[in-house]
């Protein structure tokens, strides 16, 4: 018999996702998702139960497999754009700002510490970015040109004007020049695609795992603060749906090759 445990495990592995090409169930090539500190799979069976009441208790004889289904969780702390795009249920793009020169805006009933986008529209919800400041005024008949640090501070990377004082109106006139930057849009469409796990455990056998129709999804909590105090990286947690792929399983896991 065998009375000591001989197959312990201590998990480690690497996630792989393959997105599938745009309107097939064809994978690309696979991504690494990055450090994952938590990966589990979870198994749910639904099952009809039947009971003999032919005498006495009830008793239960028969229990049935009716349904199952494979569902996942992972936590990343790869924080790279790819996977936000996950969580957000986007997509990742370029935004290519064009140079514009002399952009006048109007910002009335002005107090102390109100904070500013410039160029910030239905069209470009986040504003604008790379600015240089030509006038900020007091917007009057006759304006009086309001004093940066004193009157107003300027981030011109972000575009961002914070009042330092209390002001009927300020008139800001500013250039922006032309640049790209990366932009996540928040969505609604789940991915889908090929999901693989390949283990490298510290201890115990090897193995890899292929979901042939993987679906991720936001899953939780994406904290962008943390108590200064904390010693966590920051992590972001996504939701993992096993899916039925034509004839396929839903997971296939393959031991490592040997020589036959």
């Amino acid at each position: 018999m065998d009375f000591q445990s001989e197959h312990l495990t201590i998990p480690r592995g690497k996630i792989f996702f393959a997105k599938y090409n745009p309107g097939t169930q064809v994978p690309g090539a696979y991504r690494e998702l990055g450090n994952c500190p938590e990966f589990t799979l979870t198994r749910d069976s639904e099952t009809i139960q039947h009971f003999s009441s032919q005498a006495g208790l009830k008793v239960l004889d028969e229990e049935i497999n009716i349904g199952a289904t494979m569902s996942g969780a992972l936590t990343t702390d790869d924080i790279k754009s790819e996977n936000v795009a996950y969580f957000f249920m986007g997509g990742v793009s370029t935004i290519a700002a064009t140079a514009q020169t002399d952009v006048s805006e109007t910002f009335e009933t002005v107090k102390a510490g109100d904070v500013y986008q410039l160029g910030q529209s239905d069209t470009v919800p986040s504003g604008v970015r790379s600015v240089t400041i030509t006038t900020v005024t007091d917007g009057a008949t006759t304006p009086v040109a309001l004093v940066e640090n004193t009157d107003y501070e300027v981030d011109l990377d972000l575009g961002l004007l914070t009042a330092l004082k209390d002001q009927l109106k300020i008139v800001v006139t500013y250039d922006v020049a032309a640049s790209t930057r990366e932009q996540i849009v928040a969505g609604d469409t789940q991915v889908e695609g090929a999901l693989k796990f390949v283990s490298f455990n510290a201890l115990g056998e090897q193995a890899d795992y292929t979901m042939p129709r993987a679906r991720l999804s936001a899953n939780g909590d994406f904290a962008l603060v943390n108590d200064p105090d904390s010693t966590a990286f920051q992590t972001m947690p996504l939701s993992l749906a096993i899916l039925k792929k034509g004839n396929l399983a839903l997971a296939y896991r393959d031991g490592r090759a040997v020589a036959a």
